[in-house]
């Protein structure tokens, strides 16, 4: 029996591929189901990520299995396996183990040290139990990932400083805008990554803030209430984008929420109202809110996830002898949870008669 993992991350795939293979996570409990019934897959764990899709399981066989979790992932998304077998990786039995406890830990996130990633862990461990698409040693491998996440922050200062997305964004938005006063941003969707932001635009002086949501008002009036902002209904999106300086998409839908169209519009309102205005669009979804191609238009400036590096590579840095106790920490629990499992799995001793 083995423990395997498949996947890509941001370092081995550009999110074009990514979103193509992106887990919703409404129908993650779905997806789970399908890849248990594959041959030689005994219990599967699915972790998708704005930064990340892989695939854990215990199955029979190490080859066979990573073998039958490449065809799920390429049949369950309708892609020809030619499309992503450049961009993934695959490890097995001690390594799979050694990959978990570093996604757990923040050292394989973009932003190194960053908080999300052990949270989104424990979710997709969750998701599988509740499934029922788990055994005892992935429930034992997860948990035990999970709990040298924890110890990791709190053994080492990984996490001090900027990790949240919503600092990096803020920082490119002040980098880009000059400063936040005066300025009208827009939020669009109302989860992990809204909250990051108004926790950040909290310390900040600033302008007005709205919060855009097509689900129920009420956390979006939560979230915008925090920033002294304003809850609008999707419906509105492009009324407030007209007067926007600044926009940031983080929705969980599996389509486009803002195609070029809709852009087209709101230049064509903005220049009319204030000829040379510009809006900067920052899309942190996977798959994708906002139409690629609107990054070639006059008076557009668009980033998406992958754009980010250049700022959160200033943050690793500082994190170096961080990252070298963490992975010390990381060894550490791989090499115990490996030990006790050989020890679990010998065969018994033959008695003498």
């Amino acid at each position: 029996m083995s423990f395997v993992v498949i996947g890509t991350n941001h370092i081995h795939s550009p999110i074009g591929i990514r979103e193509r293979f992106a887990f919703p996570k409404k129908s993650l409990g779905t997806a789970l189901k399908c890849l248990i019934t594959c041959e030689g897959i005994e219990a599967a764990v699915i972790l998708s990520t704005c930064n990340r899709v892989e695939l854990y399981a215990h199955t029979r066989d190490a080859d066979k299995g990573i073998k039958a979790l490449k065809e799920f992932l390429s049949d369950y998304h309708h892609q020809a396996p030619v499309t992503i077998e450049p961009y993934l990786y695959a490890h097995r039995d001690r390594e799979a183990v050694s990959h978990l406890f570093r996604v757990a830990s923040g050292i394989d996130s973009q932003i190194i040290g960053e908080p999300q990633v052990l949270e989104q862990v424990r979710f997709a461990y969750e998701e599988a139990e509740r499934s029922g698409c788990t055994d005892s040693l992935v429930a034992t491998t997860f948990s035990r990932a999970i709990e040298t996440g924890m110890r990791v922050r709190k053994e080492t200062l990984i996490s001090q400083g900027e990790t949240s997305i919503g600092g990096i964004v803020l920082r490119l938005i002040k980098e880009k805008l000059g400063t936040l006063k005066d300025k009208k941003i827009v939020i669009v969707g109302v989860g992990k990554v809204a909250e990051s932001l108004v926790q950040c635009l909290k310390r900040e002086q600033r302008g007005a803030v709205v919060i855009v949501s097509n689900r129920a008002s009420e956390k979006a009036g939560e979230i915008a209430r925090a920033v002294g902002g304003e809850a609008v209904n999707f419906t509105l999106l492009n009324q407030n984008l007209i007067r926007a300086d600044a926009v940031i998409s983080a929705t969980g839908s599996p389509h486009l929420v803002i195609g070029k169209e809709d852009i087209a519009e709101v230049l064509r309102h903005k220049q009319k109202n204030a000829p040379g205005q510009s809006l900067l669009i920052i899309d942190l979804a996977v798959p994708r809110d906002v139409a690629p191609e609107v990054k070639h238009m006059e008076g557009i400036t668009l980033f998406c996830l992958d754009d980010l590096d250049f700022i959160i590579r200033r943050t690793v840095d500082r994190r170096k002898q961080e990252i070298l106790r963490a992975l010390r920490i990381i060894r550490e629990e791989v090499e115990e949870l490996w030990i006790r499992k050989s020890l679990e799995s010998a065969p018994e001793p033959a008695l003498l008669l």
